[in-house]
């Protein structure tokens, strides 16, 4: 009887959690071809068993320790009749399970493989075996068979265990690690999806090889060994991919110079990891390849200790690190069964996946390929997908070759299929026939329907003649003011039927509009104005805005406001010459302001031809003809406004335009679909949050959602209660709308694939290509390009970008491509937060708050000091429940530390988030109800407990295990005290999922 090593207590852990699968078995299918001897092979399978004599043992906890024994049965080989399936045998006997408690934790099978051939199929556990025991024991049990009288006196006997010794090294190693150690957090990896429950799952291995030529050559040019290039090229790959902080676990070998001939576990998993880099820093392949091999030279010295007790907080899991590599060289010579022909599958799989990548590589010195076997876990990244990867570290291994002092930034990465595939993807051109102005579209629509409806508001309706009478009338107007091309006249009017015809007289004029919102505050309209330095204001009578003064003009004679009051056809023209301000090219059909990062303002400047083709474009993906019924709810000075104004005009519906007092309250809101016979709604997330939570269900409306994240639960219920859902994305700078998502049916939430005459392009910080299904800025080109910001050309030259791909405009939006060539929002790269070190993107966090029950909006942040995540809520969650659910689909840094209760989130005035209001919120801490104090009764006594077993006089109810410097062994003697002395036998996974005093008292309650 010994103790196990503390590297077998974590595994062992792990297993009784129930997270490691078939994880930890270990195959090694020996094919033998010749005239085998059963019976000689039984025998050296039972020499080679006796001396190493873990491999007879089971596992057994006494009082918190874990303990080798006996088995209960010694392993010897079973011969069997020939499988009629060799593959599904293998299979078979691989996911077969142990039992740790009674052993023996290997299995030997010899079966009939064909004439003159036998498979002997070893599967061992790895809590006794690792890559190096498999050599060792091929050569014992080779030798004794190939003894000339097969007796055990072939083989010496191996020692046992080799004495892990970590206890010495802890204090170093804590110190070590307190310095490097960074928790991983999801990587970026093309095509990964979200993190799914903890735990192995069944696994796929995808096959590559790398040419081991070629990194033999590279680790003999850079003073490196094989393994310290691959890791390099992996960690740089990770890096490439756009990943926060790059880091692999790394499987390191902890035998004992003296221990090089025993079967056993002796590897250790720690993380190797390194600071991502942006495109100009300089660094290069060499140095890259130098800074690993002096992280693993740090980390060598420490390799047997186990993280977990080095670093406190670290609960056990299936796998250290998302992303791992084991590497191991073959230094043996290949095993000799005398007579008989050998073959041995060195990495045969386990059919389980521990990562969601793990790289395995085997290193012939003889061979002339290094081949690597990917093994990933499918429900989280598909196999064509980890094909792709390995296609990209061959690449950038091959870029270290060539290019060892190139900067990392600047070595290749996506091949030519990927160029190709994105030039399929945005070859998407259709001819724009017809008008090539928004009026003359309008007008044609005109034409063909004059006494159809054409707008209805609380004030009135107006059909399509009346519509054209009277903006012809407000177009005069403006001409007698000399209002004309390369003009622009400010629009400011309430939300009537005189907003309309306002807005079409100005473009009938040949000048462009600016849309202001006379709800919005004098001081903004006012700066606006100033910076916009329109030639005319449009007011309604007595709306109070104030006229252009001399900043603003050119001239001594500002330009007056045009009261628009009565009957707009028979108005009198208003005296009064125009201002002088900066004129403006031909072809400009409108500018909209949207929110500055420094605070001011930007105007973009949109022509007619973006206008044009957008509403050519969105029919195909959003349909509607004549008839068809708009809802119009967006003020005149948010984008949002242009398609539900003018698509329905272009393509001949009517527009229902609602008060700003309607666009606010989700019953009035409802009433007025209904009244209306609304056929089409075009709304952001929030607003139809509102339209649902007041009983919004028609089956007979197209849903068109924008302008925010759409939460996935909000999509399942618009889904059910809408004909057809569309889930559109766009800046104001590509004109409004620039790619489209059908979302009927199941479809997953993405933001789609780009409209007609649009293209996407998923970008680094360096304009180049990201590998698909890599996280990068989205770039937008095309037909909706805007023409700049008004005014502002540095700003417009920062962010309208020429490139090899023709103008494109930086969104500075995060997504990936999905395989079908849809794009999936991952959040605004100026939205990240920093919380502990870690990059925190709030949209990831904020879709699980969402997706809890009883969430009804969410919203998170950093602290002012960095040190907490604080997420802001709307509804009423369970507070145990709620961290319960968020701990079960995200990492521990992504799960807020402070939860604030909130009437409702701070939104600017287009119904956006406002992140900047979120740290000046007020609200109620949602806390769980604490066990009075001083402690009494059962949770007395697991407070004595605790304090005994962590060594801490002052626990708090809610004090969490793992931060008060538990681990893996701490849980199991903790768990042992409760069932001796209070009869308590609660699964060790409940120490996990709620490691606090309350909890465990919970648990043991229920």
């Amino acid at each position: 009887m010994s103790t196990a090593t503390p590297a077998q207590h974590g595994m062992w852990l792990t297993e009784r959690l129930g997270l490691a699968g078939t994880a930890y078995h270990m195959p090694l299918p020996v094919w033998l071809d010749g005239p085998l001897d059963p019976a000689r092979l039984a025998d050296a399978c039972a020499v080679a068993v006796a001396r190493h004599p873990v491999l007879s043992c089971a596992f057994t906890e006494r009082d918190g320790d874990l303990l080798l024994i006996p088995a209960a049965c010694p392993p010897s080989l079973v011969v069997g009749d020939a499988p009629e399936d060799l593959t599904a045998f293998v299979r078979e006997r691989t996911l077969a399970p142990f039992d740790l408690a009674a052993g023996p934790l290997i299995r030997l099978d010899l079966v009939p493989a064909g004439p003159g051939r036998h498979l002997l199929l070893i599967v061992a556990h790895h809590l006794v075996f690792d890559g190096e025991s498999k050599e060792i024991l091929l050569a014992d049990l080779a030798t004794a068979y190939s003894a000339p009288d097969g007796t055990a006196s072939a083989v010496a006997p191996a020692d046992g265990q080799a004495a892990a010794g970590p206890a010495a090294l802890l204090p170093q190693a804590v110190e070590h690690w307190a310095r490097a150690f960074r928790a991983p957090g999801e990587p970026s990896l093309p095509g990964l999806r979200a993190t799914t429950p903890p735990g192995a799952r069944p696994g796929v291995v995808v096959p590559l090889a790398l040419d081991a030529v070629t990194v033999r050559a590279v680790a003999a040019e850079l003073g490196a060994t094989t393994f310290e290039v691959v890791l390099a090229g992996l960690l740089t790959l990770l890096d490439r991919y756009g990943d926060p902080a790059p880091v692999i676990g790394v499987d390191l070998g902890t035998r004992a110079a003296d221990g090089h001939d025993r079967v056993g576990l002796h590897v250790n998993e720690l993380p190797v990891g390194v600071p991502a880099t942006d495109p100009a820093d300089p660094r290069t392949g060499r140095e890259r390849v130098a800074q690993v091999r002096r992280l693993l030279r740090e980390t060598y010295p420490l390799r047997a200790v186990p993280l977990s007790r080095a670093v406190s907080g670290l609960a056990p899991r299936a796998a250290l690190t998302p992303v791992s590599v084991s590497y191991r060289r073959r230094t043996r010579p290949a095993p000799v069964f005398a007579g008989l022909g050998t073959r041995v599958e060195w990495t045969a799989f386990h059919h389980a996946a521990r990562n969601a990548l793990h790289v395995q590589l085997l290193d012939d010195p003889d061979a002339a390929e290094l081949p690597v076997l990917l093994h990933v876990d499918p429900s989280r990244l598909d196999p064509a997908d980890a094909a792709r990867i390995g296609a990209h570290l061959r690449i950038l291994l091959d870029g270290f070759a060539q290019r060892p002092d190139a900067p990392l930034h600047d070595l290749d990465l996506v091949d030519q299929s990927e160029h190709d595939l994105l030039a399929a993807w945005n070859d998407i051109g259709r001819a724009v026939p017809g008008p090539q102005t928004l009026h003359e579209l309008v007008e044609a629509g005109i034409a063909a329907r004059p006494d159809a409806v054409a707008v209805v508001a609380a004030d009135s309706a107006m059909t399509y003649a009346q519509l054209d009478a009277e903006a012809a009338a407000v177009a005069a107007q403006l001409r007698d003011r000399g209002i004309g091309p390369g003009d622009l006249v400010a629009v400011c009017l309430p939300r009537t039927s005189r907003l309309l015809p306002a807005l079409l007289g100005v473009l009938r004029t040949g000048a462009a509009y600016l849309p202001l919102d006379p709800e919005h505050p004098e001081a903004r309209r006012d700066g606006l104005l100033a910076d916009a330095r329109p030639a005319a204001v449009l007011t309604a009578d007595g709306d109070g805005v104030t006229v252009l003064d001399e900043t603003m003009a050119a001239t001594d004679d500002p330009a007056a406001a045009l009261p628009v009051t009565g009957d707009l056809a028979t108005r009198p023209t208003v005296v009064g010459g125009p201002a002088a301000p900066g004129r403006h090219e031909p072809g400009l059909c409108y500018v909209i302001y949207t929110s500055g990062s420094t605070g001011r303002p930007k105007g973009v400047a949109v022509e007619h031809r973006s206008v044009v083709n957008l509403l050519h474009a969105l029919p195909e993906v959003v349909p509607t003809g004549p008839g068809d019924v708009w809802l119009a709810v967006a003020s005149a000075a948010f984008d949002m406004s242009v398609p539900e104004l003018w698509l329905p005009l272009a393509t001949g519906g009517t527009v229902v335009l609602a008060t700003a007092e309607q666009a606010r309250d989700g019953e009035l809101l409802l009433k007025l679909l209904r009244l209306t016979g609304v056929t089409h709604a075009h709304l952001t997330p929030s607003t139809w949050r509102r339209l649902v939570d007041a009983g919004f269900a028609e089956p007979g409306v197209i849903a068109v959602c924008g302008a925010e994240a759409l939460p996935a639960p909000l999509a399942v219920e618009l889904r059910s209660r809408t004909k057809r859902l569309v889930n559109l994305y766009g800046p104001t700078e590509t004109t409004v709308w620039s790619t489209a998502a059908d979302l009927t049916g199941d479809a997953p939430v993405t933001i789609g694939r780009p409209l007609a005459n649009t293209t996407a392009y998923v970008l680094d910080a360096a304009l180049r290509p990201v590998p698909h299904g890599i996280v990068g800025e989205l770039c937008l080109g095309g037909a909706g390009v805007a023409r700049g910001y008004l005014g502002r050309p540095e700003l417009t030259a920062a962010r309208f970008v020429d490139t090899a791909w023709g103008r494109l405009y930086r969104t500075g939006d995060r997504v990936r491509r999905l395989p079908d060539g849809s794009l999936e929002f991952h959040g605004r790269a100026d939205d990240q937060l920093k919380v502990r070190g870690h990059r925190i993107e709030p949209g990831e966090v904020e879709a699980h708050l969402r997706a809890a029950g009883s969430v009804v909006d969410a919203a998170v942040t950093a602290s002012a000091d960095g040190d907490a995540l604080v997420a802001y809520i709307v509804g009423a969650p369970d507070p145990v429940r709620l961290r319960e659910q968020l701990a079960a689909g995200l990492p521990g840094y992504l799960v807020p530390s402070v939860f604030t209760l909130v009437e409702q989130l701070p939104r600017n005035a287009n119904g956006k988030l406002d992140r900047a209001a979120l740290a000046g919120l007020t609200g109620t801490p949602l806390v769980p109800q604490a066990l009075p104090r001083p402690y009494t009764g059962l949770a007395l006594q697991v407070y004595e407990i605790w304090r005994e077993v962590l060594g801490h006089g002052e626990i708090g109810p809610d004090d969490d295990l793992f931060d008060l410097g538990g681990h893996s062994l701490t849980v199991t003697k903790i768990a042992a005290r409760l069932r001796r002395r209070l009869g308590v036998d609660l699964p060790l996974h409940v120490f996990f999922d709620t490691p606090t005093i309350n909890g465990i008292v919970a648990a043991a309650d229920r």
